[in-house]
């Protein structure tokens, strides 16, 4: 899932960026998955989130692990952000969330060896420096104001103007975790295909998959806390992209169309960010900025600082799950191959979310962060949809021929829709009665090592 063009490219037409989508389709027989998983570490004593900097802060435990493993690092004004590696990368969210990224694979099976991989690793760096990786959406007890801000410049741009577009910009940069799975497509209207249903679908995951109950050290009123938090960050960039996706013949040019109209956030010139706030790309596209001219390198820049429930890219990225416990880890993937990756199946879940408006799609984005999976969707409860879904994707990947059965990966999530729950619920239920409010209840039932 490499980029393909020349980034050092003036753009002269809009051509060259919708051209950069086709350049970017698969055959069927290459389709692959890739997963970036993200978690919070606490200190082990207090709970409270660990740092940056400092004895048991996150660029300690990347300089451990690049000494355990076969890393590569990579650097801005010589702070050490993240590594590289063989099977995927590692880097540092704004309040030093750990993200590990696999490289794409076609098998399952081998991205969960890739993650329980990283996640030993992690785990036992974790246990030498007094850190707990917890499999949560959100921080559970220390807030923004008081986790320090990773030393990366497109970071300091982001901390000062998202508060212009969003009430909750800071806490979605510095506490919240996910986990994030990407698709290819084999042409224009696959990938659309697929862009559309998954945003239909959005809702149904964000509320199957809500485990972000607990902030601040107390119930939050919220199952995605985190999913929450997004709907308060910057609706120029985030939420459902276009009505228009919904029309049935919207193409790349219509993306990049919609694309073009996303304000900007910053420039990279000279290896340094520019603040760029102010201005679409569209407006720089046409005028330019100071003395610069706007190249597909600045273009995919801009694609990094867009941030919709699905994000089309020379792939799709489906962005909308909080991070899970390591029984739960792989179900989201799972969820998505077999959805997406058969054509009876994406058939199926269409019929099933046929019919919904673009305005009972918002409604129900903006309400299953609170309800989860306790909601109704005309004379469907929301739960009934989701196990629908889980049936479908379960069906799919048994029709493939896999060396390993892939319905493995559903059979958690199976059970906890078949009950009307959500992982947020179990916590819930846990926390008013045998946890006792005890964050430390509550950490150690979502610890990853």
């Amino acid at each position: 899932m490499e980029q393909i063009l020349d980034k050092s490219d003036y753009i002269t037409d809009k051509s060259q960026l919708v051209e950069y989508f086709f350049r970017s389709l698969k055959n069927k027989s290459d389709f692959k998955v890739g997963v970036e998983f993200e978690k919070v570490g606490v200190n082990a004593t207090d709970y409270r989130a660990i740092g940056y900097t400092g004895n048991n802060g996150a660029l300690e435990f990347l300089k451990r692990l690049k000494a355990m493993d076969n890393y590569d690092e990579t650097r801005e004004n010589r702070h050490v952000l993240g590594l590289i590696g063989p099977a995927g990368h590692i880097t540092l969210e704004p309040g030093s969330q750990f993200e590990y990224s696999t490289r794409p694979f076609k098998h399952l099976k081998d991205i969960e060896q890739a993650y329980l991989k990283t996640n030993e690793r992690t785990g036992q760096i974790a246990e030498e420096l007094g850190v707990i990786w917890v499999g949560t959406g959100i921080q559970p007890l220390s807030t923004y104001e008081t986790i320090q801000l990773l030393p990366k410049e497109r970071y300091n741009i982001m901390w000062n103007y998202l508060p212009t577009k969003g009430k909750f910009g800071r806490i979605m940069m510095k506490e919240t975790a996910g986990t994030q799975t990407s698709i290819d497509f084999e042409s224009e209207e696959d990938a659309m295909r697929k862009l559309r249903v998954a945003l239909e679908i959005s809702p149904v995951i964000t509320a199957m998959f809500a485990n972000s109950p607990i902030r601040a050290g107390r119930l939050s009123g919220y199952k995605s806390c985190r999913a929450f938090g997004w709907l308060h960050t910057d609706n120029d960039r985030c939420g459902l992209i276009s009505k228009k996706v919904f029309d049935k013949n919207f193409t790349f040019a219509d993306y990049v169309e919609v694309m073009l109209d996303v304000p900007m956030m910053f420039l990279q010139k000279d290896r340094h960010l520019i603040n760029a706030t102010g201005m679409t790309f569209r407006q720089y596209l046409q005028n330019g900025f100071k003395n610069y001219r706007a190249t597909i390198d600045d273009w995919f820049l801009h694609m990094t600082t867009y941030f919709p429930e699905i994000r089309l890219k020379n792939f799709l990225e489906i962005r909308n799950c909080d991070s899970q416990r390591v029984d739960l880890s792989m179900a989201f993937p799972a969820f998505i191959k077999g959805i997406m990756y058969n054509d009876e199946a994406l058939e199926q879940a269409e019929e099933i979310i046929k019919g919904l408006t673009w305005e009972e799609l918002n409604i129900l984005r903006n309400e299953v962060p609170k309800y989860g999976l306790d909601m109704r969707f005309k004379k469907y409860g929301l739960a009934e949809i989701a196990a629908e879904l889980i049936s479908i994707a379960e069906y799919s990947l048994k029709s493939r021929t896999e060396e390993y059965d892939e319905t493995i990966y559903l059979a958690k999530i199976k059970e906890l829709v078949s009950e009307g729950n959500t992982p947020a619920d179990i916590v819930i239920k846990n926390w008013e009665s045998s946890w006792n409010r005890d964050i430390s209840k509550f950490i150690e039932y979502s610890r990853l090592f």
